[in-house]
């Protein structure tokens, strides 16, 4: 007979990571609006690491983007 620990190992750590609120939330928003969720993270990095200026003419083109589409 195998050493089950393992298993019962993963089975908990997948139990608890699928009860945590910020990751199923997460999954839930990804699921629901792929394109949108990683758009939204990556405007939030970006506002951190660009200037006013550079960050103004990145959400233009976003939006430019989207009205083309």
């Amino acid at each position: 007979m195998k050493d089950r620990s393992i298993d019962i190992k993963n089975i908990v750590k997948m139990i608890a990571k699928s009860k945590s609120f910020p990751y199923s939330n997460a999954v839930k928003k990804i699921k629901k609006d792929r394109k949108g969720y990683y758009q939204q993270k990556d405007i939030k990095l970006k506002s951190k690491s660009l200037s006013t200026d550079r960050f103004q003419q990145y959400l233009k083109t976003i939006q430019e983007e989207d009205d083309t589409n």
